[in-house]
């Protein structure tokens, strides 16, 4: 069996009765048959994320990589060219 990466999990159906009463202040795990199959993330948590990786791979890789936007990119850049 597979583990969730995460302390808090949901089943599938579980998910889809309520699914925005789970973004939660907390990564939440989407279980099917008792395995993990995606991860809810609130906003806050997946910008964070994202700004952490862009901090130890090149933003642009990381940009085409998992589909970011142009304003991500933009973004991730200013705030790197205002740190110097």
């Amino acid at each position: 069996m597979v583990k969730p990466l995460v302390d808090q999990e949901i089943s599938i159906s579980e998910f889809r009765r309520s699914p925005t009463r789970h973004f939660e202040n907390s990564p939440v795990a989407v279980l099917s048959r008792g395995r993990p199959r995606g991860y809810l993330l609130s906003v806050d948590h997946f910008e964070v994320m994202l700004a952490a990786i862009a901090e130890c791979e090149d933003p642009i890789k990381l940009k085409e990589k998992l589909g970011l936007s142009d304003a991500w990119l933009e973004k991730v850049l200013s705030k790197d060219s205002d740190s110097q």
